[in-house]
């Protein structure tokens, strides 16, 4: 279902904000800013989340609950570009809260051996899932784009079947958290350096990539760029495409995980998209786009096995959701601020000029990767 709920937003939500709307550039950031605004709360959550001592399963499942809500409520914002943003930011916040929780119910039903692999093909089944949702997606928007709440309501759906999953999920209680500082974990950045300094480079990686991801539709839509994709050539770019591919390419990368070195599986997945954002922003066709949307799947399935999973391979055996907390947080701020910088860039010099500084520092996270990795073996 999150592949649906991932497609739905990411790219639905910033269509309709952006030809429905009329969106100004900050209402078009503030869509793929939402996620990372639930991130940015991860830390409290966490540490109030294990005071409740309720499984983690339980809590996963409040936290579809609340996504539901919204979700339907962002349906009923036809004629009110702010209902329809606000609620729906507050269901992406709420779907950000799964992370920790996630990588808690990962480590106490996986064993280290399987992980990997048993996660990527869980995220394949729910990127399999976007596919005819995109593809229809588009193709009902092409003919009327003011039927865009049906698709939220099917997202509402989506939430509340992951709902009632996520509350039979086998899964164990949250570590209680020491003390009354729900932010004491954030000094594991500089306790744990090995920790902080890949900290760094998932910063340094992810600013890049996210301040330049949503100018895709952007430059897809824009008459200024010349490609003025329909609705439907959009849906196949941002969602069949790259789900064809991560679907492809999921259980490689997991079973990659699992087997082989993990900076030489993170800096291979890098260089995947440093390729991808090149190839789909400088080609003036829809077949080049539609070869960097197939670049951009394959990166992002290695991405989303490797962000969901590498605290595992650093932290303490019981610590894993505590670190996974400051990972997301470090994950919100950058994914807050660098929508919002790319889109104002823009504004300033070209789109283009915009993604080759992007891809300068998604080149640079992979450098940072060598001298990090000496320090492990230290």
């Amino acid at each position: 279902m999150n592949g649906i709920l991932d497609a739905g937003w990411r790219t639905f939500a910033l269509l309709i904000v952006t030809t429905f709307f009329q969106g100004s550039s900050f209402a078009k950031a503030l869509v793929p800013s939402a996620f990372a605004i639930g991130l940015l709360a991860t830390p409290i959550t966490v540490f109030y989340f294990s005071k409740l001592e309720i499984k983690t399963a339980k809590l996963s499942s409040g936290g579809y609950v609340v996504a539901t809500i919204c979700y339907i409520v962002a349906s009923m914002g036809t004629d009110s570009l702010w209902l329809f943003l606000i609620s729906g930011v507050i269901g992406a916040s709420a779907l950000s809260q799964q992370m920790p929780l996630l990588i808690h119910i990962y480590s106490t039903n996986y064993t280290t051996a399987q992980r990997g692999k048993k996660v990527a093909v869980g995220i394949s089944l729910g990127v399999g899932l976007a596919l005819p949702f995109g593809l229809l997606g588009g193709m009902m928007l092409e003919r009327d784009i003011t039927r865009f709440p049906i698709l939220f309501q099917i997202m509402a759906l989506a939430c509340f079947l992951s709902a009632v999953v996520m509350w039979f999920m086998p899964s164990e209680k949250l570590e209680v958290s020491k003390g009354g500082n729900p932010l004491r974990h954030l000094s594991l950045v500089w306790k744990d350096k090995v920790f902080g300094c890949m900290l760094g480079m998932w910063m340094i990686l992810g600013f890049g990539n996210l301040a330049t991801m949503p100018l895709q539709i952007e430059y897809m839509t824009g008459e200024i760029y010349g490609i003025q994709a329909s609705y439907t050539q959009v849906a196949i770019a941002s969602i069949i495409i790259p789900s064809i591919a991560r679907m492809l390419a999921g259980t490689v990368w997991g079973v990659a995980f699992d087997k082989y070195n993990y900076f030489l599986i993170r800096g291979g997945a890098s260089a995947v998209v440093l390729v991808a954002m090149l190839v789909f922003f400088f080609s003036e066709s829809m077949v080049g786009i539609y070869i960097g949307a197939a670049g951009y799947g394959v990166a992002m399935a290695g991405a989303n096995v490797n962000w969901s999973l590498w605290v595992t391979k650093f932290a303490p055996i019981g610590q894993e959701a505590n670190y996974m907390s400051i990972h997301s947080f470090m994950t919100g701020i950058r994914g807050l601020v660098a929508p919002f910088f790319g889109f104002y860039m823009i504004t300033l010099i070209s789109l283009r000029e915009t993604i080759v500084f992007g891809a300068i520092l998604v080149g640079l996270s992979i450098i940072l990767l060598y001298p990090i990795s000496q320090m492990t073996r230290r």
